[in-house]
């Protein structure tokens, strides 16, 4: 009789075990989630824009009282602060809602929220770079980032792409993954 060689046998078992599913030690392909958990829904340009536009209804009424509240700020300062604390404060919005939240306002009403590209929560860091990056983004009334989503298969902008995150549809507990497409 033949003895069959162990190191062989030991391939061919872990090779069984492994079929049709990733090895543990095998990564997920760019932007899919591991093995077992819920495929991402990627959100495009129109949900996005209504949630920066339910945002911007809640710039606005912060930022339009904000020059009564600083009349008393005269001079050079009071002209730098009348000038750059509507941005200023829209940015520190973003970045602190989605650091800390997921979601801006806008996006929770819709039932988006940031997340990185694996389905994790995003970090601060995260936060800081993707709102930093708007100002790529939102050139030519926001042109330049509607054409990088719909040609991405994350639909990700510029900068979602550098900060490796996504915009996805929030599921609630116990909801089951949908699949959209053709019926």
């Amino acid at each position: 009789m033949m003895s069959e060689d162990p190191n062989q046998r030991q391939e061919f078992s872990s090779e069984q075990q492994s079929y049709g599913q990733p090895s543990q030690h095998e990564q997920p392909p760019y932007g899919q989630p591991a093995y077992g958990q819920p495929q991402l829904e990627y959100v495009s340009v129109g949900p996005r824009f209504l949630a920066l536009l339910i945002d911007s209804v809640i710039f606005f009424a912060v930022d339009y009282p904000l020059p009564f509240l600083l009349r008393a700020a005269q001079g050079t300062w009071g002209v730098f602060i009348l000038a750059f604390s509507p941005g200023l404060l829209a940015l520190l919005y973003l970045i602190v809602m989605e650091a800390t939240q997921g979601a801006t306002l806008g996006k929770m009403a819709l039932g988006l929220r940031v997340v990185k590209t694996d389905g994790s929560p995003i970090n601060w860091s995260q936060s800081i770079i993707r709102n930093l990056l708007r100002i790529v983004d939102c050139l030519f009334c926001y042109l330049v980032g509607a054409i990088l989503v719909w040609n991405s298969p994350l639909r990700q902008r510029f900068g979602d792409r550098v900060a490796h995150t996504v915009v996805v549809r929030r599921r609630r507990k116990g909801q089951p993954v949908e699949k959209r497409g053709k019926k």
